[in-house]
């Protein structure tokens, strides 16, 4: 049982006596999805690379669990405090029930959106993690769907983009190219720079965080491991060249490996490969 070398949360476990770290967290990674009606999805992702090699082979489980009415916000129907509370309280249980069974399942991801909140998990029992699943549902008084998909299928959704071709998955035709959103970190003249030149590339404004200094785009790019990373030797330098720094967010390391005191890495240094999206995207058009 592959899925027994990892923790079901990859969260950090301390003693609670001394406090003292036990198994530090796994990266995690806060991701934006666009639905195809505009509006938006919310991922919190775990990246693990080692788990998500195992999980490419084995089957995920999408867990849609039902809110109470009055748990949603009115405006934007996001569940409201108290909803959120329960959500988490059931994903809890369910993690500490899948442990002490000694089930093989780990969590992969949530996704908040469309007036529910919903968990992404991988397991070598399929049965087992049901039953299981079902039980916790049934006593925090949740009404439970669940889905069976494939890594490759869910990925577009719940993974970093990079991490789709570092893993070598192969998504489908219609899910190869996508809206994505791209943050960037800088002063605010230098991002007001970087916006026209992305500009000029297809990528449309979304919004700018002046106490943060975070700059955000969006464009419909390929997703798949030689058209994202095209992507990013295009925008990773071109960025730098105007002392802003990409966050890293679609990347697997994350923000730290584009910080402008550190030499930037090879694999994004745009040498060589800057016609792969001029043939697929059709140059600066979007």
């Amino acid at each position: 049982m592959a899925l027994l070398e990892f923790a079901v949360t990859g969260e950090q476990v301390s003693n609670e006596e001394t406090e003292e770290v036990i198994r530090e967290a796994e990266p995690h990674r806060g991701l934006v999805r666009y639905r195809p009606d505009g509006g938006e999805l919310f991922v919190h992702t775990r990246v693990n690379m080692a788990l998500l090699r195992v999980a490419a082979s084995l089957p995920i489980l999408l867990l849609k669990i039902t809110p109470h009415a009055n748990e949603l916000t009115p405006r934007d129907a996001l569940l409201t405090p108290k909803g959120s509370s329960r959500n988490y309280a059931f994903l809890e249980r369910l993690c500490e029930d899948l442990a002490n069974a000694g089930c093989p399942a780990c969590y992969l991801a949530e996704q908040h959106g469309q007036g529910r909140r919903d968990f992404y998990f991988t397991t070598e029992d399929v049965a087992g993690f049901e039953r299981i699943a079902r039980t916790a549902a049934e006593a925090s008084a949740f009404p439970l769907e669940l889905e069976q998909h494939s890594l490759a299928a869910v990925a577009p959704v719940i993974l970093p983009a990079e991490a789709i071709g570092d893993l070598g998955l192969e998504v489908a035709a219609d899910a190869r190219i996508r809206p994505t959103r791209f943050e960037f970190w800088g002063a605010e003249p230098s991002l007001a720079k970087l916006r026209a030149e992305l500009e000029k590339r297809g990528y449309r404004f979304l919004s700018i965080e002046t106490f943060a200094r975070e700059l955000r785009m969006a464009k419909d790019v390929p997703i798949d491991g030689e058209g994202f990373g095209a992507v990013l030797r295009e925008i990773v330098p071109l960025a730098r060249s105007l002392q802003c720094s990409y966050c890293g967010t679609e990347t697997v390391e994350g923000h730290e490996q584009f910080l402008l005191a550190r030499p930037l890495p090879e694999r994004y240094s745009g040498a060589g490969r800057g016609g792969f999206l001029r043939r697929i995207l059709g140059g600066g058009d979007s």
